[in-house]
């Protein structure tokens, strides 16, 4: 079973995301944080498999998130989701190791198929 933690400032859009997580087979959702301090402590409490990490979040980007992760040599795969569609937030989401990078709003089948490519990789 593959762990995953989801990131999102928003509530609402972090129990979408937990419903459609947990409507793909081979995945658990583990945990929600709803900040980027949260997500740390979650993912040196928890140690998922991958992170849905949202790029606003209230307290520090998600990609200064993602940067403390590695930082922290936190072995934990990354997809990242927001509404952002800046072309620099994309290419410091790859260097950062982001596998995929996915743009809001999207649908059940979209997020399934990243999630299905990687069980594949994982």
């Amino acid at each position: 079973m593959i762990r995953v933690l989801i990131v999102d400032d928003d509530f609402m859009v972090a129990k979408v995301h937990a419903a459609f997580v947990a409507s793909t087979p081979g995945f658990t959702v583990v945990g929600l944080a709803h900040s980027g301090g949260e997500a740390l402590a979650s993912i040196a409490q928890l140690h998922p498999d991958l992170v849905l990490l949202d790029i606003y979040l209230p307290d520090m980007a998600g990609l200064e998130v993602l940067e403390r992760m590695r930082a922290a040599s936190h072995d934990v795969d990354v997809i990242v989701v927001t509404a952002a569609r800046d072309v620099d937030d994309l290419k410091r989401a790859l260097r950062g190791g982001a596998l995929y990078y996915l743009v809001k709003p999207f649908g059940r089948e979209t997020l399934t198929q990243r999630l299905q490519e990687y069980a594949q990789r994982h």
